[in-house]
């Protein structure tokens, strides 16, 4: 839902009078893992950084509708990749040649804007409010990794471009691994590639339900959700916190 600051505010105290994230006990955690757009990185603002600069290369009017119309599309894409029924590979293309024909166009064109639009997007490394503070405060007692569905060299690209490199031991991106979040598959290639075996000592920190809680709740690690925005948790999931800030992470750490 969209609140209000006021609306959010109002949610979150109401939440944090049952289970006050300030008196969450704290674990003996040794790797978190976490989501990288939505959690650590501004993902809608280098969406539409980048899907402005292509419609401009390619003479398409650019809006807020038209982002709109071209943000259902990808979302939807992105659902059918979490239950394994489409690649990386397909959604590069398919969500644009689905928005031309949405809009009357011809979709012949589809795979250069597919390719300008995601040159523009590498290209943004814009992170979430007290990502680097929050990851700063963290690496020198814990064991950081990005665990994120998303295409290789765009994931790549944004991450060695921000400030966040000296804090990771690791980016583990779906597209190389051949599985994505919520699969079991992805969370044990992390554990695998990072020497982690320890399940119990290991958590995800991410703002989606549908790929990073349900996936480290399946996988039998704890799940922290991220979610600013005080969204109600409609997939019924017991999340082992929930916290709406990331300078929240250093009251469970």
């Amino acid at each position: 839902m969209n609140c209000s600051r006021m609306d959010v505010n109002m949610v979150m105290l109401d939440r944090l009078a049952g289970r006050s994230v300030a008196e969450a006990h704290v674990m003996d955690y040794e790797l978190i893992l976490f989501d990288a757009d939505g959690t650590l990185f501004d993902y809608d603002r280098a969406e539409r950084h980048a899907l402005e600069k292509a419609c401009r290369m390619h003479r398409l009017e650019y809006s807020e509708r038209l982002l709109e119309r071209y943000r259902k599309i990808n979302s939807a894409l992105w659902r059918q990749l979490e239950e394994g029924f489409i690649t990386s590979a397909e959604i590069r293309v398919e969500r644009f040649r689905s928005l031309l024909c949405e809009l009357g166009l011809d979709a012949a064109s589809a795979p250069e804007l597919a390719q300008d639009y995601l040159s523009h997007l590498a290209q943004g490394a814009y992170l979430i409010d007290g990502a680097e503070e929050i990851c700063r405060y963290l690496a020198p007692n814990y064991r950081l990794a990005i665990l994120t569905n998303g295409i290789q060299e765009v994931q790549t690209s944004r991450f060695q471009a921000s400030p966040l490199v000296p804090y990771f031991d690791r980016l583990i991106i779906s597209e190389e691994v051949g599985f994505s979040k919520p699969r079991p598959e992805i969370f044990e290639y992390a554990m695998n590639a990072l020497g982690h075996r320890c399940r119990s000592t290991t958590m995800i920190v991410g703002d989606s339900l549908t790929s990073d809680m349900r996936g480290g709740i399946n996988y039998g690690i704890a799940t922290c959700w991220y979610n600013p925005q005080a969204r109600e948790n409609d997939m019924g999931l017991e999340v082992d916190h929930e916290i709406y800030s990331l300078d929240q992470l250093g009251r469970i750490l």
